[in-house]
């Protein structure tokens, strides 16, 4: 079977229709299939990468009301803080496996950036981490040099925090930050780690909107190539 063969068919349901409810609860949702036999677009991955990428761009400055200093709850600003990482985590991610997919490799069954990101051929890698070195220099400009956010959970009273230096590098980056879906998502969690009172969490995004940025047109860049033609996005905040 080949993308040529497949549609993507959309329905609406409303309050009342009962027959179209009754539909969309007996329809199968989840799939039993082996990664082996699951069939992946890298255009679907595309559009959906963008729309995450979309929300969280809108939310990148929410992260800049949050009060730095000790809080004993957590502050409702937070939650555009976990929503903004967990988005950007997964267009990251969509993206990296759009890019798996057109190169027509495997495609990991993992969230971990770094390991998708070292599925790729070490010529294309070349080539993004050449465009985000050049990108990233504006991006952080237009951020005004704001590009990460911490937040520790543990013992209340004032830390002490180590100044931000960091490597740059895109793998660096992404090795940081492989497991920002899953850890971001279950922020409202807290498990104590061994060799320290407090469990710290760390989103660069301004980094990681570049990272996303660069990945979104390199997918994007291939598809055209192949005469996949992928929607129109604006990108920005």
């Amino acid at each position: 079977m080949i993308a040529g063969d497949i549609a993507v068919s959309c329905e609406l349901s409303y309050l009342g229709d009962n027959q179209g409810m009754h539909e969309a609860q007996t329809r199968g949702g989840g799939s039993n299939l082996s990664a082996a036999n699951k069939i992946r677009f890298s255009q679907s991955a595309l559009v959906c990468g963008e729309s995450f990428q979309r929300l969280a761009e809108g939310l990148i400055s929410a992260i800049w009301t949050v009060k730095e200093g000790a809080h004993q709850v957590m502050p409702d600003e937070m939650g555009n803080v976990v929503a903004c990482a967990t988005n950007l985590a997964f267009a990251v991610e969509l993206y990296l496996k759009g890019i798996l997919v057109q190169l027509g490799l495997d495609v990991p069954m993992s969230h971990n950036l770094r390991v998708l990101y070292d599925a790729i051929p070490q010529s294309v890698r070349t080539l993004i981490e050449s465009i985000y070195d050049t990108a990233l220099p504006d991006e952080v400009r237009r951020l005004d040099g704001r590009v990460s956010f911490t937040c520790a959970i543990g013992p209340s009273g004032e830390l002490s925090w180590d100044d931000y230096k960091v490597s740059l590098a895109l793998p660096d980056l992404l090795e940081r930050s492989k497991d920002l879906f899953v850890s971001w998502r279950y922020a409202f969690e807290f498990s104590p780690p061994v060799s320290s009172p407090y469990q710290i969490r760390e989103f660069e995004y301004g980094l990681l909107r570049c990272a996303a940025e660069v990945l979104r047109v390199e997918l994007t860049v291939r598809l055209d190539q192949t005469e996949e033609r992928p929607t129109h996005f604006d990108p920005g905040i």
